[in-house]
């Protein structure tokens, strides 16, 4: 005899043998499979938060630093333009005067420009009107010219040099030319002499002192 069907039997148990085993790798495979699948949608749904959250920082960033630097920027016109209206209203200081010395208008030019309570070269309250347009008269044809642009040195004050002229009246440096016309420098190393005109105004923009003082005078 030749045993056939015990070494079929045979062939028939490790074949099954095989199939459990593959059945239990592939379950295997299969669970991990599962909970790869499983932990990397975790890692995704995370990161994906993650991000959703992070990125709103450096939003905030931006914006802040942008607002700052708008704030910056607005302060720096603010200050650039209040420094411009300094100096236009000192040359408008000048206008009026030299529009009162040559007679093309009075000095109300200047008195409006100036506030109840202000000091005007030393004049106050109801001596500002009569002495201020007694000087005037007293110095015919007066005019002021700048020798350099007003510059703003405080807040509501700026200074220029200047040189006044006028008809003579004996208390001028020197003639010019004309015989008659006396000349006074705020600047003058031969006398020496190193002074500025300097206007304070006040909130309103009203002249609140003017005062010729030393150069590096220190502000009331």
């Amino acid at each position: 005899d030749y045993h056939l069907p015990t070494l079929y039997d045979t062939i028939q148990h490790h074949d099954r043998e095989e199939i459990k085993m593959v059945n239990i790798l592939a379950a295997l495979v299969l669970l991990l499979s599962a909970m790869f699948r499983s932990t990397l949608a975790f890692q995704t749904s995370k990161i994906r938060s993650s991000s959703s959250f992070h990125p709103i920082l450096p939003q905030m960033l931006k914006r802040r630093l942008y607002s700052t630097s708008n704030n910056s920027d607005s302060d720096r016109e603010s200050i650039s333009s209040d420094d411009a209206e300094l100096v236009n209203l000192a040359k408008s200081f000048i206008i009026n005067k030299n529009a009162a010395g040559s007679g093309e208008s009075t000095l109300d030019g200047v008195f409006d420009m100036c506030s109840p309570a202000v000091d005007l070269y030393g004049l106050k309250g109801d001596d500002v009107r009569p002495g201020f347009t007694s000087f005037f008269e007293s110095h015919g044809g007066l005019h002021h010219e700048l020798l350099e642009e007003p510059s703003v040195v405080g807040s509501g004050v700026v200074q220029y040099p200047f040189i006044k002229r006028w008809q003579s009246s004996g208390e001028g440096d020197e003639s010019d030319g004309g015989g008659n016309i006396m000349v006074w420098k705020s600047i003058d190393p031969t006398k020496p002499r190193n002074k500025v005109e300097r206007l304070c105004f006040d909130a309103e923009s009203k002249l609140v002192k003017v005062s010729v003082v030393e150069v590096d005078a220190s502000l009331d």
